[in-house]
């Protein structure tokens, strides 16, 4: 079975979550829905994540999820808000937990892609908890060794793998993992439709560029080198097969 078809679709409304790694297309999948983008998310990122040891998880307990949440979420209506946000990778069993209803998509991008765009913004310079590995990681000595395409692998892996291990526990018809790169087939925007139980709003920003930088510091990945392409899988080629890429 295709591993994009292993999540049955019901017709339902409910609380939407869009999640991902960043850089890869919740923004526009918010607009398409006609919901939030990082809703407070400047509050949650400096009372939770901006403070916090980058290489210890903030969040490593339950009642930890739930208080960030139950924060994040006050006076919102459950059975109508939508949001989008790579933050909400942290948080997957705390949000069922409080609502039993809601539905995710995970939004994924090509790696490849992704590095590039997140090379273009410095990710792998900064030293903040989600761009760096924990103490107990397999890349935690060898982070200062890694280069910079590494590093944004690194990132791209490590939130993808985040996401997935959060999405374990939630009900099949309450999931729907996507490749961003498909939003422009018609079957793919009638199957959001169907799965959220909401009309689109804004279906034709599916056919607009999804984080379509005006200039990268990368080449486009077609044009990457062998060593560049050696960097990039030794990080990143298992998810890469996994998600379906190559």
């Amino acid at each position: 079975m295709d591993f994009f078809q292993r999540f049955p679709l019901t017709i339902e409304e409910a609380m939407l979550i869009i999640t991902g790694t960043g850089r890869c297309g919740t923004a526009t999948l918010a607009r398409i829905f006609g919901g939030h983008h990082e809703f407070r998310v400047r509050y949650i990122l400096d009372k939770y994540f901006l403070g916090a040891d980058p290489s210890s998880d903030p969040f490593d307990t339950i009642e930890k999820r739930l208080g960030v949440m139950l924060d994040l979420h006050q006076g919102i209506d459950r059975r109508t808000f939508v949001d989008s946000s790579n933050l909400y990778i942290h948080f997957i069993d705390a949000i069922y937990m409080l609502d039993r209803s809601v539905k995710f998509i995970l939004s994924v991008r090509n790696g490849r892609d992704f590095v590039r765009s997140a090379f273009s913004r410095g990710w792998h310079e900064q030293n903040i908890f989600g761009t760096v590995p924990l103490r107990d990681d397999a890349y935690y000595e060898r982070w200062p060794s890694l280069t910079p395409i590494q590093k944004n692998a690194w990132i791209w892996v490590s939130r993808n793998r985040k996401a997935l291990e959060g999405l374990q526990n939630i009900p099949p018809g309450q999931k729907l993992i996507v490749r961003i790169e498909d939003i422009r087939k018609e079957n793919t925007l009638d199957m959001f439709s169907t799965f959220a139980g909401i009309p689109l709003r804004e279906k034709g920003l599916a056919e607009k560029g999804v984080n379509a930088n005006p200039s990268f510091d990368l080449p486009p990945k077609e044009e990457w080198t062998r060593d560049m392409n050696e960097e990039f899988d030794e990080i990143a080629g298992e998810m890469m097969l996994f998600l379906g890429y190559e």
